[in-house]
């Protein structure tokens, strides 16, 4: 980002007691502009191309969009409905390599295709939380979160309509917005697995031990996940710890001014900036600036600008510390033109992971037939309730779809645990989806993600047999 000239400790500015105010340089700053790679707008073209061939297969072979996903392309003759979600052609189709991999692209599409307007609507909504809410409030009042914050999150997400795909870039706007990572978590995990119209469609269909059990299970899980992080978070604040991307938030301007007099003191140094070098209250300040994945403590108990270290910059001002300024103020066009050019920068960061979740989608779908798949799950053993949520890591299933799909499967004889391990599983925990969550968070949190979530479904699936 740019004010003029770079800053640093050396200018006149900080040196001779320039006339320039400090709260002046910090109102002009108005963030770094985003500019896509050539790689992004390659996944970019690619994302219209394969959508736009879903779109096209479905015209010119009179299929509604919701058939090409719901019933696919590889049916047998004759055959829909339920029955339809459960039945694939045999594999590995005469090793007809070439048409292997056509019925993989197709089947990608159809999945694009799907879920695409979830993505879009995700987007949309982590934009206005990054420039809407104010990121220090959230922050004074939820601080790393604890129980009842996740507790509200694991609720919040209960209630909520959305896919495991389309929460993706909300979670990253959350994040952004200051919302801790424990209660975020929470949300992830539950906003999938369960929402209202899956919960009587699972007790209307399935019936209402199922949807109980459904129930318990998520919000122990959701649960569970939240209060690791809380306590992971609190050992370590600055969110870059646990995160691979990162949007400054909107600070006020009395903290901007606190970043900026930050950035004179770090430049150029080869040491870091005590606390006490900014005044009262600078600690405080500085621990805030931390959580916002600005500066960080060092071991010698100064602090450091994170971005200077990051990208080893030798004569760095104080432009390279300071975020964006408060969206609060625009006008109401202003804030719209924000929240597009955020859902945009946003958008363009995570096609390559959505892009890759597709395609790995479409193999699963053409490679591992379902009709295979129920000669696992059936009784109240171990191993099939284990089976039955590997499928629900290896499946794409939307939310809705589940439940029709975990009725079919019953028919065909999986038990009730494995049913619940699918039921929580299906929409909540999936290959695609860990993809495009391995672009947001790092490993060790991905890991907590998957392993809580896999492991409950299997425990959840296990306590439900020795009931039912």
């Amino acid at each position: 980002m740019s004010i003029g000239r770079s800053v640093s400790a050396n200018d006149d500015v900080a040196s001779q007691g320039s006339t320039v105010r400090i709260d002046e340089l910090a109102r002009s700053v108005t963030g770094p502009a985003f500019r896509p790679t050539p790689r992004m707008w390659l996944y970019l073209a690619a994302v219209v191309v394969v959508y736009g061939s879903g779109l096209l297969y479905a015209l010119t072979h009179g299929l509604s969009v919701s058939s090409l996903y719901l019933y696919g392309l590889l049916q047998p003759p004759g055959v829909s409905g339920d029955e339809a979600r459960i039945v694939e052609i045999a594999t590995p189709l005469s090793w007809n390599i070439p048409q292997v991999i056509g019925f993989v692209y197709l089947k990608s599409a159809a999945v694009l295709v799907e879920l695409f307007q979830y993505w879009v609507i995700g987007m949309l909504i982590a934009a206005a939380l990054v420039v809407l809410v104010p990121w220090e409030k959230v922050k004074s009042r939820m601080g790393f979160g604890g129980f009842m914050a996740n507790l509200v999150a694991t609720t919040a997400g209960a209630i909520i309509p959305i896919c495991s795909c389309g929460i993706v870039p909300v979670l990253a706007g959350m994040v952004e917005a200051g919302i801790p990572l424990g209660p975020t978590m929470a949300f992830l995990i539950a906003a999938p697995m369960l929402n209202v119209p899956t919960f009587f469609m699972t007790a209307g269909v399935l019936g209402w031990p199922l949807a109980i059990g459904r129930v318990i299970a998520t919000f122990v899980i959701a649960l569970t996940a939240g209060q690791v992080l809380v306590r992971w978070q609190r050992r370590h604040p600055n969110p870059r710890h646990f995160l691979k991307i990162h949007i400054p938030p909107r600070l006020s301007s009395e903290l901007q001014q606190v970043a900026f007099r930050f950035g004179m003191l770090a430049a150029n140094r080869t040491t870091g900036v005590r606390s006490e070098e900014l005044g009262d209250g600078g600690e405080a300040k500085l621990n805030l600036l931390e959580e916002a994945g600005l500066v960080e403590r060092m071991r010698d108990g100064t602090w450091s600008l994170l971005e200077a270290r990051a990208s080893e910059i030798k004569d760095v001002g104080a432009c390279a510390v300071l975020p964006t300024g408060e969206a609060l103020h625009l006008s109401l066009a202003g804030k719209a033109s924000e929240t597009a050019r955020t859902a945009m920068r946003l958008f363009m960061q995570l096609n390559g992971y959505l892009l890759l979740a597709v395609f790995i989608a479409g193999v699963i779908k053409v490679l591992l037939p379902t009709n295979l798949i129920t000669d696992w799950v059936g009784g109240k053993a171990l191993n099939s309730v284990i089976v039955a949520a590997a499928v629900a890591v290896l499946a794409y299933v939307c939310t809705y779809v589940e439940v029709p799909t975990a009725l079919a499967l019953m028919s065909k004889g999986m038990g009730p645990g494995s049913t619940l391990a699918y039921l929580v599983g299906g929409p909540g925990l999936s290959l695609p989806s860990i993809v495009m969550l391995s672009g947001i968070f790092r490993l060790r949190v991905l890991a907590l993600y998957v392993g809580i979530s896999f492991v409950g479904c299997v425990v959840a699936g296990s306590v439900f047999n020795l009931f039912f």
